[in-house]
């Protein structure tokens, strides 16, 4: 099987912890979708993606599942693979509604008003319990600005061109300094013409 590259994968969970003596494995779940585990039948762990078949899902307290995996027997060898994440290929996340977006394919987007203003890189998820909210780094002095994930605010997103337009509302941008597309070319054409 060849090796997918590391932008081709999905964290779904996260290992917490043994589950007794005999390999189980506590898990916390990092996706949404109720019994992901139980629709899976390999998981892959780590950074190196090894692929571990498995053997029983059973789901535990809140967000959390226990997992029996191939070739793990016993608690000393689950504390080998504690705190390391369980991934699967971006080829099996399952579908999304229309307008609706993976953590993945959000982080790292370009924001910009839809006036041209670019506000900065969105750099994490805060998850509430109503609506997300975009934390995103500001292009001046790399401040943090917040903007909820809400269509009032959010009016397109661009992934191939990996931008995010956003119609800020009154007071929501009102104390942070953004650059116009305008202003970024001029300082960009003025550290040419100084280079």
């Amino acid at each position: 099987m060849p090796k997918l590259n590391e932008t081709d994968w999905a964290t779904i969970g996260k290992v917490v912890a043994p589950f007794g003596i005999h390999g189980e494995v506590k898990v916390l779940s990092l996706t949404d979708i109720p019994n992901r585990f139980a629709e899976l039948e390999v998981i892959y762990l780590g950074s190196d993606h090894i692929p571990y078949p498995i053997k029983s899902v059973r789901p535990y307290k809140g967000d959390m599942v226990v997992l029996k995996l191939a070739g793990i027997e016993d608690a000393t060898t689950v504390e080998t693979i504690r705190n390391l994440d369980l991934s699967i290929p971006l080829s099996q996340l399952a579908p999304l509604p229309p307008d609706s977006y993976y953590q993945h394919d959000i982080i790292g987007l370009e924001v910009v008003t839809i006036d041209g203003q670019n506000v900065g890189k969105i750099v994490n998820i805060m998850v509430t319990g109503s609506n997300d909210v975009y934390i995103i780094k500001g292009k001046v002095a790399g401040r943090e600005i917040l903007i909820p994930a809400i269509k009032d605010v959010i009016k397109q997103v661009d992934l191939i061109h990996k931008m995010m337009y956003i119609e800020p509302m009154k007071g929501l941008l009102d104390d942070v300094e953004i650059v116009s597309n305008a202003e970024e070319e001029d300082e960009q054409s003025v550290e040419t013409a100084d280079s």
